[in-house]
């Protein structure tokens, strides 16, 4: 029987991205523009997400800080989170988030995303 060696959390993969809009709070400790971006959500776990928005940010070498505010099934949720990775597929940018969880909001999000999972709308990867 194989090992699991996995340290992160188990990322849930959105059968169809959930659409909604994002903040850029900062680059490297600048503040961002107070416009919304419309962004895709593609996959998520307790500690990250993934991204889909058509705006190309120079993640690399670069401290980019993000708002999110998601409704994922009933609750809405407010996360932080840094800019990680960025990838462009089909004029679409991808980027890896890591996001800070409030504790209060750790159980709320476990539950968000089992009920997601129960319905069908979500498969571990």
């Amino acid at each position: 029987m194989p090992i699991n060696n996995r340290k992160e959390p188990f990322r849930y993969t959105l059968r169809e991205p959930m659409s909604f809009e994002i903040y850029i709070l900062s680059i490297n400790g600048i503040d961002g523009p107070s416009k919304p971006i419309q962004a895709e959500l593609c996959d998520i776990s307790r500690s990250g997400c993934q991204l889909a928005f058509p705006l190309s940010l120079p993640v690399e070498n670069n401290d980019i800080r993000i708002a999110i505010n998601l409704k994922l099934f009933e609750d809405l949720l407010y996360f932080e989170g840094t800019l990680r990775w960025a990838l462009e597929k089909n004029t679409v940018w991808h980027y890896g988030v890591q996001l800070e969880v409030e504790k209060e909001n750790q159980d709320r999000l476990s539950r968000e995303m089992r009920m997601l999972a129960g319905q069908g709308r979500i498969v571990v990867k």
